[in-house]
């Protein structure tokens, strides 16, 4: 049986209220998080973003803030314990600093498949194994992450315009702080591949 509106008791009626109400003040918060595609607002977001290292970790890797980078991810160890989280973050900043050992150490502890095959193929790239990269990269079902390794690859074997092409198509299919993270990457990296709005 369906009650009325008029039915219903009032603590139903607050509660659903609530919940509608936190929803709609977490979706601009979600959107950017994971949908949002334009540079200048994901750049303002990760600026507000200082006392939250799990997201000014991204603001800081793509801008290259050496200090910043070691002392969010000191704060986000301190923070989780839990070996799977502490691999993922260890993993980041050992490719940060391209450090292939750290990041090797704490690879197979990774949790999310994705991340896990992300790092191994990043791994191969930068030990020179290219051809097991590219063979571990197509096992990625993320375009972005798949793309962008491929572009390292075609870039490492000289076919930069290769390259750009896949870089473009990773930019194509990423958003969110992944996108800002990408992007700032090929600023530096490959200018050539950067899409203009």
């Amino acid at each position: 049986m369906i009650l009325s509106v008029r039915e219903m008791p009032t603590v139903y009626i607050v509660s659903i209220a609530i919940f509608i109400a936190i929803v709609c003040m977490m979706l601009p918060y979600l959107y950017m998080l994971f949908k949002e595609t334009n540079m200048v607002r994901l750049e303002k977001f990760l600026i507000r973003q200082r006392n939250n290292p799990s997201l000014y970790l991204f603001y800081a890797i793509a801008n290259k803030q050496d200090e910043v980078v070691e002392s969010q991810i000191n704060r986000l160890l301190a923070k989780y314990k839990d070996p799977n989280k502490q691999a993922l973050y260890k993993a980041i900043y050992g490719a940060y600093l391209k450090n292939m050992t750290a990041v090797k150490n704490d690879v197979s502890l990774i949790q999310s498949i994705q991340f896990r095959i992300y790092y191994e193929a990043y791994v191969h790239i930068e030990e020179g194994n290219l051809e097991l990269a590219r063979d571990t990269a197509a096992k990625l079902s993320k375009t972005y992450m798949k793309s962008a390794l491929l572009s390292e690859i075609e870039l490492r074997t000289g076919n930069r315009q290769e390259a750009i092409d896949l870089a473009r198509l990773a930019l194509q299919k990423v958003s969110g702080l992944q996108r800002y993270i990408v992007y700032k990457n090929y600023e530096r990296e490959l200018p050539e591949a950067l899409l203009k709005d």
